[in-house]
């Protein structure tokens, strides 16, 4: 009788070291799972994660993403800096810009506004990267999980100037990315304004500000 309470003993016991062994690594693997989290950077974790637009602006806005609204640059302008400044040094350099779109149905007819309220607001995230000798962009609609576009360019270029007499503001200051570092603003404002026929130049606005607006 002896022997056989202290056998039940021993599988007791074997069977509570199994199941505290199976909490350790249930715990363990919780752990692993929230350093797994923890690892991504909230740019990260916006670059892949898929929601709407309102969503996807609160979120740009608390991390270290360049964020573009109606008026130009409104937050993170000390990341696109940085980001600048490394590449115009041939150092390779990533960065995220976020432009949230919304329509103002002041500025455009009734009939219009109906047709196109429904698809806004809109957010694009374009993923920059430059390796050191050039640069990639790729476009996503963050409420979508494929991307919409990605190319390369092999020259960024800087342009500030006045505004047309038709526009909002007085001042404008864009970033441009091209594969021709001669091309200006001017000639791809006058390719965008003309009512001929031109050939379209390659180029990616990735910075757009305004400065001077007009009540």
């Amino acid at each position: 009788m002896r022997k056989k309470l202290i056998s039940i003993l021993i599988i007791a016991l074997c069977f509570a070291l199994l199941a505290s062994c199976a909490r350790k690594d249930k715990e363990n693997t919780m752990d692993t799972k929230i350093m797994a989290r923890s690892a991504v950077t909230p740019v990260e974790h916006l670059l892949t994660k898929v929601c709407p637009a309102d969503d996807a602006l609160a979120l740009a806005k608390a991390a270290d993403v360049v964020v573009f609204e109606f008026k130009g640059c409104t937050s993170g302008q000390e990341v696109w800096d940085a980001f600048y400044q490394k590449v115009s040094n041939n150092e390779p350099a990533t960065v995220l810009c976020a432009y949230y779109y919304t329509l103002d149905p002041s500025n455009m007819s009734a009939e219009l506004y109906e047709q196109e309220k429904d698809k806004y607001p809109v957010l694009y995230l374009y993923d920059i990267v430059y390796n050191g000798e050039q640069f990639t962009v790729t476009i996503r609609d963050s409420s979508k999980a494929d991307y919409e576009s990605k190319e390369t360019y092999k020259h960024i270029i800087h342009s500030t100037g006045e505004a047309p007499d038709t526009a909002l503001y007085r001042n404008y200051d864009y970033y441009i990315l091209v594969d021709d570092p001669e091309l200006t603003w001017e000639q791809i404002e006058g390719w965008l304004f003309s009512s001929q026929w031109m050939e379209q130049p390659k180029y990616c606005t990735v910075y757009s500000n305004y400065e001077g607006w007009i009540d």
